[in-house]
């Protein structure tokens, strides 16, 4: 085939080259495999067309070279009448009369569609050059002079007028005497050549004429076809400059087809839109047969304002409108139902396979011209009637997330949106263009698209997914479907219908077609067949009926060739090649029926030179009868249906060499009449947007003072709330119980909450269920066994009406760990959230994959802040099913604090707001075996306090509509520390260690202490800061009197004196701050938190003063276990690399096409973001919001430094410099650069945004740590990782271990499993296992088999964990509740 190649701006005639067509010989030889001799007789034809290639007016080439008829003619067949025997002579140059009237040429004056004046010498110079090229074919007019009707075409085409019914074009247009088949197989080829063009064109149909602009028609700036004797699809293909719209090439395309065969854009569209399906379902569905009675009706009339409004109804309309709507088009609603599914090709489906829920194709790497969107098939009901789906109006005031521009996008983005935009797209040229685009709005120089906002919210989720199947759904397949929703609210609103949603007449008629084309492919092709022939029918602009013949209604079947051309040489030949002897008697004009009295008219059918189109269509017949059943079973009647141009699909040019020979070769473009050969230019790509500089994303700095405390205003004694609000207490607070205020479109529960009413309550202790100590070793497994099931609690809601939760051993939050540093633990998850056991609770929905054979609600457990292997690490997609079991093995390497919580894909922000998480904490106090914590903190009582948000509705039940106000983000009206709703804790009057967590859904918290009787600052003299995410601070910063700032999933230790508040009460309140809250609801008692009473308790107090033992003592600076993988110089490094803005990798956190996004990317497009990440080797992180919203990131397996926020030093609040983290809060328009060790182990972990619902909406992705040699910062590794040895032995691990999915750590079912509490075989295989594998050889190389004594030297390898106190196995306890 005589593949179209993109090419730049055309050559003018006089700087073509002979060489050219050596170059489509070369092509033809490519395809053809012609001889040499064939390849000199085209070189010399080359040759001889490029000489005297100045234009030349008509008359000149007539008196230049007067036209020859061809001597095989024959008598009885004679020339058509000289239609251009009269010609007027004006500014346009000579113009036949017929056609310089039916063009309104009054006097050689041109007026547009839209009444403006023509400047006739641009279209003069059209009209007469010599040489006309449509893309990069050319052709020498006066090769061709001898046709008497070229001066007739020429004219036609060049000056084509749109058929509008105010042009003397429109008024005497008459489809019976066009090619139609030639339109269907144009169409059909240029489909094929750019599949996209194909869905336009269906959705220009449906808008009738949608964006093709026919005002500037005639005119050289109409956009009509370039030439009027070849047409190629690479013109219609190819963009007109380098960044051009994609809806103007689609309009120009259908103008191009117009005008060269002189028919109606309108009708191009129709014609055309009903090929499309035949293209996209590979031959399937035909409806334009090509034979038969015609079906289609054609004759519209353009319209110079495209897309009439009300063409279709809006977007948002109910079904009842949308029914009523088209119904008054004499359309049914099974009707509008089937032509809806044409949104089956909606390219928001971009390179979506439509496989699995990650299978998306990659345009750099595959083949990517059959992804969904290019294919006729009916998922689109399979998606629409998923019970899946809701729908929902949104309310005034209700905030959406700005989405992230294209202006000033890095490298990784506009590699997303390249990848997502190219799949669109199955020509070189369209992929050209796109980029372009991408490359002009990145720098600022073309505006960006705005989608218009429609007021409707669908969310599509995996909930019940299955019960589709009651629709006729094969859920096999369907189940899990693609996580994004392509379509409208209108489908969306069909999809309700199909589910049994609605009892009108248009529901149920929409409910019987969905689930009828579900279950049929079939019946949806014929549906849609019969309804769009109808649709176009109806939307179309028809000439006035006044009674001739020429208005009537004319059907088409898409074979009509009423012009009689040559007959298909396709019927003698499926395939390029020397040519059959069917194909040389036809092109030759020496075929003979056998018997017909058209035996001598027949020879020159194929020439197009009969002057009766009946007798063509006789001997088409004629030579399928004689030919079809003896001589080529490609002779079908859906080959051979009629009389074609060359443009026809697996039509063939027969062409002679030197000798004589014939030969056949397939091209991409169609011809006026067989004799006519284009030569062809040099290709020449469409060149790229040029480089222009991008924008620098403006950053949104702020200045800050930590060390400002304003004082809160306490109200009256009595007052609620106690603590004046964040605003006007009657915008804030409900006036009663029932009823429900709304703050930044978030609604409060309908109650009138009356904080600290409750007394503060720890969590119940974790309980150790068996206990392995290897002998001769200080190596140790203590297991714990947990079980996940629900529970109901009184949480202070009127009349004690209790509350469901989903909770770790009934306790919510689950039980606190509380693990000696050193000591690795098995912790055994028995998910219990079974079908059964969920039945009567609110949680009794079904997710993916716990569906078919897996059921009930999955989990998976991440412990947030530990090291772990990756198969341990809680891997979203690693779910336990219910009635199924996991084992998750810790290695508690350092001190700090730690939380367990859910981390299940797409439900992690349900199940841990429904109360899945719990603290985990890791200590090292000499008292209990360890080596002892800094600065006295042994001697420290302390509290773990967990803080979250929530809002419950009028039944008592937490909150939660995910397609509603919290689409986005959850923000609650209740605080509740460790579960309980403002409580009140009693103190004693000392020093006091509070580890704090903040495990909400969405909500930060910014933390101080305020004196409860004056509202006056505490923390900022009485409080430090001595830990984070990661364990101990080196030395305590003091606690910032404006607040210590917590993000979601942030955790700090902070120490607080007070000795001085004794018989005193303080607030713990969570301070607004607009500049990292941004848009955060605070509701009326949103700014407390609880409240501590500072007394005596029942054992009495300490003496006073204090004894030295109970004091905080800093005096010498801690070691962080960071500091031992990172050294000074590491981090001095690290910081001039983040000064420069030398980052290894920079992540930016957005929004795109509605999605939560990491560098445009979401987990199931592009999982993996980082796939080089060396093992033990650094990096320079920098994360970067992609627009107005803030995020708390954390970074799964390590622990890391802030360098810097905002590119500077100075805006990093002194507790989080240098203080060990795994979170970092990015606040709205803001950067981070953060230091990272990545160790110890390998393999795949995620990282992510912890705002949990913008982690479900596929904020998340992975990083890879792989081999040291070949990584990105291999040069940066610890020193261990240039011993071979250690290597080796590591790898031994991490081999197996480096999936995260590991099949022999997956979750099996719980039946059969004795309890880790029961003494047995199963138990203490369970226990050893860990150390007998060694597991985590890296942090336990001392005593554990077959590891490399290289491991136990610490100055090599800095990742042993210090055992400082001999360890024995503990004694196991009863199960505490």
């Amino acid at each position: 085939m005589l593949a179209a190649t993109p090419a730049g701006p055309w050559r003018s005639p006089g700087a073509l080259q002979a060489s050219a067509w050596t170059v489509f010989a070369g092509a033809l030889q490519g395809h053809t495999r012609l001889p040499s001799a064939r390849l000199a007789s085209l070189q010399a034809y080359g040759a001889s067309s490029t000489s005297r290639l100045h234009p030349l007016t008509r008359a000149q080439q007539q008196r230049a070279d007067p036209p020859q008829p061809p001597s095989s003619l024959l008598p009885n067949c004679p020339f058509r009448a000289a239609v251009n025997a009269q010609t007027r002579t004006s500014a346009l140059g000579p113009i036949p009369d017929a056609i310089a009237a039916a063009l309104g040429v009054q006097d050689g004056a041109l007026t547009t569609a839209a009444g403006a004046a023509v400047d006739p010498a641009p279209l003069a110079a059209k009209l007469s050059a010599r040489i006309q090229c449509s893309a990069r074919l050319c052709v020498d007019m006066t090769k061709y002079a001898w046709h008497t009707d070229l001066a007739d075409v020429n004219a036609r085409v060049l000056l084509w007028s749109p058929k509008v019914p105010t042009m003397r074009a429109g008024q005497t247009y008459d489809p019976r005497g066009k090619d139609w088949v030639s339109v269907v197989a144009m169409c059909r080829e240029l489909f094929k050549y750019e599949k996209r063009l194909a869905s336009f064109f269906m959705r220009a149909a449906f808008h009738d004429s949608l964006a093709v602009d026919v005002s500037q028609c005639p005119g050289p700036n109409c956009g009509g076809a370039d030439a009027s004797l070849v047409l190629s699809l690479e013109e219609m293909a190819r963009p007109e400059n380098a960044e051009d719209n994609f809806a103007e090439l689609a309009g120009r395309a259908a103008k191009k087809i117009a005008s060269f065969y002189d028919v109606s854009v309108a009708d191009t569209l129709a014609v055309c839109a009903a090929v499309a399906p035949e293209v996209l379902s590979k031959g399937r569905i035909k409806i334009l047969t090509g034979s038969g009675k015609g079906v289609l009706r054609v004759g519209r009339l353009d319209s110079v304002v495209p897309a009439p409004p009300g063409n279709l109804p809006a977007a948002n309309t109910t079904l009842e409108q949308f029914a009523a709507f088209w119904a008054a088009r004499g359309i049914s609603a099974t009707e509008a139902t089937a032509l809806m599914g044409s949104h089956a090709l909606i390219d928001d489906q971009a390179c979506f396979q439509g496989k699995g829920m990650s299978d998306y194709c990659n345009p750099a790497t595959a083949d990517c011209s059959n992804v969904r969107m290019f294919r006729w098939e009916n998922h689109y009901y399979k998606d629409i009637c998923s019970p899946t789906l809701t729908v929902r109006t949104e309310k005034p005031g209700e905030l959406d997330p700005v989405e992230t521009p294209i202006v000033g996008m890095t490298d990784p983005e506009i590699d997303a949106e390249a990848r997502r935009e190219t799949c669109k797209f199955t020509s070189k040229e369209g992929r050209t263009m796109a980029m372009n685009r991408l490359a002009l709005m990145r720098c600022g120089l073309m505006p960006e698209p705005v989608e218009p906002e429609d007021g409707v919210t669908v969310t599509w989720t995996y909930k019940n997914c299955r019960d589709g199947a009651a629709y006729g759904i094969n859920v096999a397949e369907q189940c899990p479907h693609a996580h994004l929703w392509f379509y409208t609210p209108n489908d969306a609103y069909l999809g309700l219908a199909c589910q049994g949603v609605g009892t009108s007449a248009a529901a149920a008629e929409v409910r019987s077609a969905t689930r009828a084309f579900i279950k049929s492919q079939d019946e949806w092709d014929k549906a849609f067949s019969s309804a769009y022939i109808k649709m176009v029918t109806a939307f179309a602009l028809w000439p006035d009926a006044d009674g001739s013949d020429r208005k009537a209604a004319y059907l088409i079947n898409g074979g009509e060739c009423a012009t009689g051309l040559h007959l298909e040489a396709a019927c003698a030949q499926g395939a390029a090649g020397p040519a059959s002897a069917d194909v040389r008697a036809l092109h030759a004009a020496t075929y003979v029926p056998p018997s017909s009295k058209l035996r001598d008219s027949c020879k020159s059918c194929s020439q197009g030179v009969c002057p009766e189109p009946k007798q063509c269509e006789q001997c088409v017949k004629q030579f399928r009868a004689d030919r079809r059943p003896k001589t080529n079973p490609l002779v079908t009647e859906a080959n051979c249906c009629g009389c074609a141009t060359l443009s026809r699909s697996l039509t063939y040019n027969a062409t002679k060499d030197a000798n004589g020979n014939t030969y056949v070769i397939k091209t991409d473009f169609g011809v006026r009449w067989p004799d006519v050969m284009p030569f062809v230019l040099p290709p020449q790509p469409l060149p790229a947007a040029a480089a222009c500089p991008v924008p620098e994303r403006q950053l949104d700095t702020f200045t800050f003072d930590d060390n400002v405390a304003p004082t809160v205003t306490i109200r009256p004694a009595g007052s609620n709330p106690p603590v004046a609000p964040e605003g006007d207490i009657s915008d804030l607070c409900p006036a009663a119980d029932g009823t429900i205020v709304e703050v930044r479109g978030y609604p409060s529960s309908p109650f009138r909450w009356k904080p600290f009413t409750q007394t503060y309550v720890a969590p119940p202790r974790a309980q150790v269920a068996a206990s392995y100590a290897r002998p001769g070793t200080n190596l140790t497994v203590d297991a714990y066994e947990i079980d996940i099931f629900t529970t109901a609690r009184n949480i202070g809601c009127p009349g004690g009406r209790p509350t469901w939760f989903l909770s770790y051993n009934g306790s919510v939050p689950g039980p606190s760990f509380r693990v000696l540093k050193g000591r690795q633990t098995l912790v055994r998850f028995n998910n219990r959230l079974t079908p059964a056991n969920l039945s009567g609770t609110p949680f009794s929905l079904q997710f993916d994959p716990c569906e078919g054979t897996r059921s009930g609600r999955p989990i998976t457990v991440h412990l947030h802040g530990s090291s772990s292997l990756a198969p341990y690490d809680g891997w979203a997609e690693d779910s336990t099913c219910g009635a199924e079991t996991k084992d998750y093995y810790y290695p508690n390497w350092r001190a700090g604090f730690l939380w367990y919580h859910d981390h299940q894909l797409d439900i992690t922000s349900e199940n841990a707001y429904f109360g899945l998480s719990g603290m985990y904490t890791v200590h090292d106090r000499a008292a209990e075996g360890g080596c002892g914590e800094p600065w006295n903190l042994d001697a420290l009582p302390d509290w773990d306090m967990q803080f979250k948000d929530g809002v419950l509705d009028r039944h008592c039940q937490l909150y939660y509509d995910r397609a509603g106000p919290h689409r986005n983000n959850l923000y609650g009206d209740i605080n509740f520390v460790n579960g309980i709703p403002w409580p009140v804790a009693t103190m004693e009057p000392r020093w006091q260690r509070f580890r704090w967590l903040v495990s909400s859904v969405s909500r930060p918290y910014k933390l101080r202490f305020v004196d409860a009787a004056t509202g006056a600052d505490v923390g900022g003299s009485k409080c430090h800061v001595i830990a984070g995410d990661g364990g101990i601070r080196r030395t305590p910063a003091t606690f910032p009197a404006a607040g210590l700032f917590v993000a979601v999933a942030e955790r700090y230790e902070v120490v607080c004196d007070f000795r001085d508040f004794n018989g005193r009460s303080l607030y713990l309140l969570n301070a607004f701050d607009d500049d990292r809250m941004k848009d955060v609801p605070f509701f009326c008692n949103s700014h407390l938190v609880m409240k501590i009473d500072v007394r005596c308790n029942g054992t009495g107090c300490l003496a006073s003063p204090p004894p030295v033992n109970a004091i905080f003592t800093p005096l010498v600076p801690a070691q962080p276990a960071i500091d031992r993988v990172l050294s000074q110089t590491d981090i001095n490094a690290a910081l001039t690399l983040a000064r420069n803005r030398q980052c290894t990798r920079t992540f930016r956190f957005g929004r795109r096409n509605g999605q939560w996004v990491i560098n445009g990317e979401t987990w199931h497009t592009v999982r993996i973001a980082a796939g080089d990440v060396g093992h033990n080797t650094w990096e320079v992180w920098c994360l970067e919001t992609g627009g107005g919203w803030f995020h708390p990131i954390h970074i799964h397996l390590v622990d890391f430094y802030v360098l810097t926020r905002n590119r500077e030093e100075a805006q990093v609040r002194e507790y989080e410099r240098f203080t060990p983290k795994d979170m970092v809060q990015l606040d709205p328009g803001a950067e981070v650069s953060v230091l990272v060790r990545f160790g110890a182990h390998r393999g795949e972990f995620m990282f992510h945004c912890h705002n949990l619902m913008h982690e479900d909406f596929e904020m998340m992705r992975s990083f890879h740590v792989v081999p040291t040699p070949g990584s990105r910062t291999a040069a940066t590794a610890l020193p261990l990782q240039a011993q071979p040895s250690i290597v080796q032995n590591l790898n031994v691990v991490y081999d197996l271990y480096d999936d995260p999915v590991y099949g022999p750590a997956r979750p099996r079912p719980s039946a059969g499993l004795t309890p880790l509490r029961v003494p047995s075989v199963q138990t203490t295989a369970a226990l050893s296992f860990p150390i007998d594998n060694a597991l985590y050889r890296i942090y336990y190389p001392n005593g554990a088999p077959n590891v490399n004594p290289l491991l136990a030297n610490a100055a090599i390898n800095p990742w042993i964990v210090d055992i400082c106190q001999p360890q024995r196995a503990q004694q196991v306890q009863e199960q505490q509740v």
